[in-house]
């Protein structure tokens, strides 16, 4: 049977087997690092998203099960839009932590997140972006502090599954990448430098010996 092209109308059978909810990973990267984005045509995205030299992706790594992930559609008079929000928790207030939310404000960006049930997914482009925002809540004796955050935009395009690798910067990533079993591309962890630490695909665990341990677990 011929696959169906972009845009033609196909039959809707999502072959469900397992299917698990939820969101588990993601990665964030400023638009103006961002130098092409893949032909969002295409049914599954193969091509890596090209950053300029020197530029990664960075992960954002939320409580256990906050993650989430909301595409509502609706139409105006232009036709059809989309507002991706990406929605989670980040525990515990520290000084690291609040100068990395600093860094974010002000800046617009590209997502990509990995979902329970192995898919990454691309979200934004280079003209439609996503922003961050976040509300800290101190907690109190039986509370604990948090950050909720979101990264939200408009779209003229869904989210698209990107099967392409990206490069995650090691600097501040201290739990490592976690990922459970997908086929949602490969993961790439550089230095400061820009020096390449790991390639770590799922089944994979990479231990990074440097001035310190780090150990990235892909399983």
């Amino acid at each position: 049977m011929l696959a169906p092209a972009p845009g033609q109308l196909r039959n809707l059978d999502p072959l469900i087997l397992d299917n698990v909810g939820g969101v588990e990973a993601l990665w964030y990267a400023d638009v103006a690092d961002v130098l092409s984005v893949p032909d969002p045509d295409a049914p599954l995205l193969t091509t890596d998203v090209l950053l300029r030299a020197g530029a990664s992706w960075y992960q954002l790594v939320a409580t256990r099960t906050t993650l989430g992930f909301t595409q509502p559609g609706k139409t105006d008079r232009h036709g059809p839009y989309w507002q991706p929000q990406l929605k989670g928790v980040l525990a515990k207030a520290t000084a690291t932590v609040a100068a990395g939310l600093e860094a974010l404000d002000g800046r617009r960006f590209l997502l990509l997140y990995r979902d329970n049930n192995g898919t990454t997914w691309l979200v934004g482009t280079l003209d439609e972006p996503l922003t961050f925002s976040d509300k800290y809540d101190a907690g109190n004796t039986t509370a604990r502090n948090n950050y909720d955050f979101v990264f939200s935009g408009e779209a003229s395009r869904r989210a698209c599954p990107y099967a392409g690798s990206w490069v995650v910067s090691g600097v501040g990533l201290e739990s490592g990448v976690q990922l459970g079993a997908g086929a949602g591309g490969v993961v790439k962890i550089v230095d400061a430098a820009g020096n390449l630490m790991a390639t770590a695909a799922a089944g994979q665990t990479v231990v990074v010996r440097s001035a310190f341990l780090v150990e990235f677990t892909i399983i």
